[in-house]
């Protein structure tokens, strides 16, 4: 018999360190995202000068939510899930994750792409990193949950980095809209909040593949007949498929697929508390790829606005002390 529980406990362990990869992964694929995005929005036709700095952004957000989704579609394809993406759609459960669709995508990711365009990807991958903490007080709002001194210490030094971070504009050439870039970044990161107080439940029931499958495609049919129309960005969607820079945004496509992939397999085989404390690592990756493509020339309050956000989002996302023993998978 115990022979038998030395084995379950290998298994276990891990099947945890696997999802400890993944969940390290999602961070590292999403803080390399943000940086090519921003990188994108200065190519052709997104950084015609003739366009309003709204559109570029909106436009961007939906082709780049549009080939996540072809990628996590193609992925579940490829896995014979197709039935049940389809079922999934048209069920109750879809309707929930769609619900939570209209959060991530033409909330959270327009913010994030005009927070991105506006103050830059390290500030806005910084910023929107808070979104645990903000999930938490939704959930107490909307949920009526409560939550323990160590989530409510982990909220207020989110507040506290997010104050940092953003207080002081990075010194050279900043955009004259930095600042509206750190309000947008917030709204981001409250549609980020809000995904997960409206979907959390989904997320239990469905498979998580297919529930960012649906997500992620429900998100793209939204920008296209709900914001392209109204912004006048269907030339410049048009246009962006016959640029060079759609390659790299194909590349990003799929770095976003897998990095919503590998999140949720991590959610799933380690628990949310460790996935959710490696997954907001992404803000430090963008700095740490912003830095390799721009050299790193960081303001202070950046890093030290990082450092304290990413702590405060670990102390929400659960006990650290139980974080480290992967003995409690399920933690």
């Amino acid at each position: 018999m115990e022979r038998i529980a030395d084995l379950t406990l290998k298994r276990d362990l891990t099947y945890a360190k696997k999802g400890i990869g993944h969940s390290l992964i999602s961070g590292i694929t999403w803080g390399m995202d943000a940086v090519l995005l921003a990188y994108i929005m200065t190519q052709y036709p997104f950084n015609d000068p003739g366009v309003s700095i709204i559109v570029a952004p909106l436009v961007g957000a939906c082709i780049h939510t549009g080939l996540s989704a072809l990628f996590t579609l193609i992925y579940n394809i490829y896995s014979g899930k197709l039935k049940e993406f389809t079922r999934c759609l048209f069920s109750k459960m879809g309707v929930l994750i769609i619900l939570s669709a209209i959060c991530s995508g033409p909330l959270a990711m327009s913010g994030y792409l005009l927070g991105i365009n506006m103050a830059g990807s390290s500030y806005a991958a910084v910023i929107t990193s808070t979104y645990p903490a903000i999930g938490a007080v939704l959930a107490v709002i909307f949920l009526k949950e409560k939550m323990n001194p160590r989530v409510w210490a982990g909220v207020i030094l989110c507040v506290l980095g997010a104050v940092i971070t953003g207080y002081v504009a990075p010194s050279g050439n900043v955009s004259p809209n930095f600042y509206l870039g750190i309000i947008l970044s917030i709204v981001a990161a409250v549609g980020w909040g809000l995904e997960g107080v409206f979907g959390a439940y989904a997320m239990d029931v469905v498979d998580p593949e297919i529930a960012i499958s649906v997500r992620q495609s429900a998100s793209f049919i939204m920008y296209l007949i709900f914001v392209l129309p109204f912004i006048g960005g269907f030339g410049m969607f048009f246009k962006a498929f016959t640029a060079p820079s759609i390659i790299i945004f194909a590349i990003t496509g799929v770095i976003c697929g897998v990095s919503y992939i590998t999140w949720y397999l991590g959610l799933s085989m380690t628990g949310v508390g460790r996935a959710m404390a490696l997954n907001i690592t992404y803000s430090i990756w963008a700095i740490i790829f912003d830095g390799i493509l721009h050299g790193f020339h960081f303001s202070t309050n950046l890093i030290i606005g990082c450092l304290i956000i990413v702590f405060g989002a670990i102390l929400v996302s659960g006990n650290p002390k139980e974080m480290l023993s992967l003995r409690k998978v399920e933690a």
